[in-house]
């Protein structure tokens, strides 16, 4: 009650009315920078959650292929997590490092306007209820991120060592993939303490506000009463909190009717505050949201329930809302009353959509991602199987994105991937639809189409493409692609196949000359090879990883002068009942998918490893050869691994002669020069195998640093019959004395062989006729029995 002083205390009054209405409106301002600040959080969080998702997917590739784009990838992704770790870590320490934290904050992606609410929010609240659950579920993400990074780091390192196999890939992968559920589920629940607190914190602050309003308009009234005696008490109060919200409001009555609305809601939904207060419920909110009884009238039981609702605006737009409605009873004539406060969080659902998007699209072409092309196709499959029906699915290759990238840099490629998409896009039917594999690789899913169907249609696009360009300054690129085209149908397993099927068919039509289409089916014998030497290269990965890959050796004799012990590795399969295999049955499969470095990796370490663990039999060795395929020479990582095994097994290199081939080096002369300088810098040597099938043979060898020539066995096979071939040995020997490198006669398979290389000057000599392959530490200990201790000469 105030008393009647005769107006002597009106200053002080006002004073504290002045000062109720700062607190309210502080208390406002703090409701709104929570508000912001728990959104800045959940933004952050996005930007937390898709990096590491990226840095899952990415490393899962990586452990699978090993390519050092997908590791790149890891890194930055990582890069967002760790930042937000380091903000958080800074924030914890004693003192607290301001500095630090803002850089942290910065490298997790976050906005740079949102640094400092980010920063007040977590010293302000980090012990406050939910948000020290926020808090514990974020340290307890980051261990999972530690691990990433970790397994991220040793996976690298296996790979390095060429250490890797197929179970420890599929291992990783199985890890990668718990460890990303459990994340979503951090990630989730962290989002979710998130809003809680924030609700439990702008209810108390509102609440607080609430009591503010209403004890600021408590105490005008009095003040009014004793002051002016005008002013009713109860529309005072209620127009002074009504119209001072920072939110939409609106006041109904019981048949729904608007007695009462607030310029905030007027501006959320872009009307005339008096048009809104002739109005009537069923005008604003839209169809789906209004709830109404058997008499048409609204339903409040339902409709004071706290929830999501739309609003309609003038425009006939819809905007978000979030509804809370209670009943006010009065004893005045106007009876009961609905008072309803309404926050738009239209913002809020948007950002939330585009995350969502940003998951499942493409960033640079705007078509779905493999992740969605995977879940659309895995829920097609499961309803054909269900109820029967024909669909088609292409695989299409882009054939010329290297070139324009190369030329015209990634720009260009950007614009290139974006035109062929919009393309493609363009000749699609209304349930058709495109997206992006990754790279240059799309999918296009035809709808109720047979394979004949869908083969028309690739036809089609593929004549359209024809006619089509892309321009980039003065240069011009045909939009030309492979398509392979498999059917759907109850038959296809899962959509995991049904990728693979396609892609099948697209490698063919790549093979087959590019721009061309190929149609999958089980019954060709193209895709029959295919699978063929596509097992052939799972056997070798899983022999690898089972250590059922043996090395055999070879001999290799001098012609002329003492016998010394000199050898060529080579390698055979043993599979899983016990049949051995020799290198023509795996090796072309390697070397056509692009797998012939991990057979060249796991041969070279195991090699040095064997024959540096003898004292005795590496001081009698005069040369072990050891082949290299051409993808290996032009790969500076293989360089980079076999200068890291020779420095790991000491007094080796001397030992060593690596053998390239004439058609590798001459196919990669650049990288065949880095890699021959690398490793004679090492003290190996370096031998040219299959001498003479080339076309530039003798002129390749003034730029080429080699010390044997090894001829090709093609010409040793019927030396003896054919005058043809002897001529020429003889000519490469010749050669090969004027250079002054030793030569290797291949494939001497009898004693006349031996006598005429002799004669025309060959120094060695390799083939059946002097030693059949055998396994390598046979030979080791074969040599060993039959030879004096070179160690034990030399101490006597």
């Amino acid at each position: 009650m105030v008393r009647d002083d005769g107006g002597k205390g009106l200053p002080a009054r006002v004073a504290a009315i002045i000062l109720f209405a700062a607190l309210g409106a502080l208390l406002t301002a703090t409701v709104l920078e929570i508000q912001a600040g728990a959104t800045a959080y959940i933004v952050g969080e996005s930007h937390w959650s898709k990096a590491q998702q990226t840095a899952v997917s990415a490393l899962y590739r990586y452990a699978a292929h090993g390519d050092p784009a997908d590791l790149a990838r890891v890194r930055q992704a990582l890069r967002v997590p760790l930042g937000d770790r380091a903000g958080r870590e800074a924030l914890d320490r004693r003192p607290i490092d301001i500095p630090a934290a803002r850089r942290g904050f910065l490298e997790g992606g976050n906005a740079p306007a949102d640094i400092d609410r980010l920063i007040r929010m977590y010293r302000l609240f980090a012990r406050a209820p939910y948000f020290r659950e926020s808090v514990r579920l974020w340290k307890q993400a980051e261990v999972d991120i530690l691990h990433l990074q970790a397994l991220a780091d040793d996976i690298e390192r296996r790979r390095r060592a060429g250490r890797i196999g197929a179970a420890e890939i599929r291992h990783h992968q199985r890890t990668l993939l718990a460890m990303d559920a459990r994340l979503r589920v951090a990630e989730l629940a962290f989002s979710q303490s998130l809003v809680d607190g924030a609700r439990f914190l702008r209810g108390a602050l509102t609440a607080l506000a609430v009591l503010a309003f209403f004890a600021l308009a408590a105490y005008a009234l009095a003040v009014m009463r004793h002051t002016l005696r005008r002013i009713r008490r109860t529309e005072t109060e209620f127009r002074a909190a009504f119209h001072q919200a920072a939110v939409g409001m609106l006041k109904l009555d019981r048949e729904g009717r608007i007695t009462q609305a607030n310029e905030v809601l007027a501006q959320i939904l872009a009307r005339p505050l008096e048009e809104l207060r002739r109005g009537h419920l069923q005008d604003l909110l839209h169809a789906e949201d209004l709830h109404v009884d058997a008499d048409g009238r609204p339903d409040w039981a339902r409709m004071l329930e706290p929830g999501e609702r739309r609003l309609r605006r003038s425009d006939g737009s819809s905007r978000w809302v979030r509804w809370s409605a209670s009943v006010i009873t009065g004893g005045d004539r106007e009876g009961e009353r609905i008072f309803a406060v309404v926050e738009d969080v239209s913002e809020a659902r948007e950002l939330a959509s585009e995350i969502a998007h940003q998951a499942s699209h493409d960033d640079l072409t705007g078509l779905i991602n493999r992740r969605e092309i995977e879940r659309r196709l895995g829920q097609i499959t499961l309803a054909v199987q269900r109820q029967p029906a024909r669909h088609a699915l292409c695989f299409v290759d882009l054939d010329q994105l290297k070139l324009v990238n190369d030329t015209c840099g990634h720009a260009a490629g950007d614009r290139f991937l974006r035109q062929f998409a919009h393309a493609l896009a363009s000749q699609l039917r209304g349930e058709d639809w495109v997206g992006r594999l990754g790279g240059d690789e799309f999918a296009i899913f035809l709808a109720h189409a047979t394979l004949e169907d869908a083969e028309r249609v690739a036809q089609r696009i593929h004549a359209r493409l024809a006619q089509s360009a892309f321009h980039w300054n003065d240069r011009k690129f045909g939009l030309g692609c492979s398509i392979g085209v498999v059917e759907i149908n109850p038959d296809t397993s899962d959509a995991d196949w049904l990728l693979r099927a396609a892609d099948t068919a697209c490698y063919l039509a790549k093979e087959e000359g590019r721009n061309r289409i190929r149609c999958y089916r089980e019954t060709d014998e193209a895709f029959a090879r295919r699978q063929t030497e596509l097992d052939w290269v799972a056997h070798i990965q899983l022999a690898i990883a089972e250590d059922r890959l043996l090395l055999y050796a070879q001999r290799i004799k001098p012609l002329r002068g003492e016998e010394r012990l000199q050898y060529e590795v080579l390698v055979r399969m043993i599979d899983h009942e016990g049949r051995i295999h020799g290198p023509g049955y795996f090796l072309p499969p390697l070397e056509r998918y692009g797998q012939a470095m991990m057979l060249d990796r796991h041969v070279l370490a195991s090699t040095l490893e064997l024959i540096s663990r003898d004292t005795r039999h590496l001081l009698s060795l005069d040369l072990c050869h050891v082949n290299v395929s051409a993808q290996s020479i032009a790969d500076p990582l293989f360089r980079q691994f076999a200068a890291e095994q020779l420095d790991r097994h000491p007094g080796v290199a001397n030992k060593l002669c690596f053998e390239i081939t004439e058609t590798a080096v001459i196919g990669n002369l650049t990288d065949a020069c880095l890699f021959i300088e690398a490793m004679r810098t090492r003290g190996c040597r370096i031998a040219l195998d299959d001498f003479g099938s080339g076309l530039s043979s003798f002129a390749y060898l003034k730029s080429l640093d080699v010390d044997i020539l090894k001829i090709d066995g093609a010409f040793i096979r019927d030396l003896g019959r054919d005058n043809v071939d002897l001529a020429l040995v003889r000519s490469m020997a010749q050669v090969g004395r004027a250079l002054g490198k030793r030569t290797i006669a291949e494939w001497v398979e009898n004693e006349a062989a031996m006598v005429r290389l002799a004669e025309v000057g060959i120094d060695y000599a390799q083939g059946y006729a002097i030693h059949a392959p055998m396994p390598l530490a046979g030979l080791i200990r074969e040599w060993k029995a039959t030879r004096p201790d070179p160690i034990g000469a030399m101490s006597g």
